[in-house]
């Protein structure tokens, strides 16, 4: 899988050189401006600055769906096991049945991105 030409290298494009506000179950995951983005594997590596001497790199993986609001300056990486079943509700059982190993913050949720208004 290659996100090469897809909504999400669109939107991450979008998102380059703007200060950002990430968060999960109304929690901050991290906070600064998107200097980089490269795919690995089956997630998408991110390279922030926090402050001029504070860079960080972390991984996200590739969401299940991405909505865009553009009006709004937020986007949502959606990892909901509803959204990967696609309304199928045997599928959505037999996801739920199998056995999660270690504790993943983004595990059957939504990361929200939030554009930060200009300084």
């Amino acid at each position: 899988m290659t996100i090469i030409d897809t909504e999400l290298e669109r939107v991450l494009k979008s998102l380059l050189q703007k200060d950002l506000k990430l968060t999960i179950n109304n929690k901050n995951f991290r906070k600064g401006k998107l200097l980089l983005f490269k795919q690995n594997n089956y997630h998408i590596e991110l390279t922030i600055r926090k402050t001029d001497i504070d860079i960080k790199r972390f991984e996200v993986p590739i969401p299940f769906a991405i909505e865009n609001w553009n009006d709004d300056g937020l986007v949502y990486f959606d990892y909901r096991l509803a959204t990967l079943a696609h309304k199928d509700k045997k599928f959505l059982e037999m996801i739920r049945r199998l056995p999660v190993h270690g504790e993943n913050k983004f595990y059957d949720t939504i990361l929200e991105i939030q554009i930060m208004e200009d300084k």
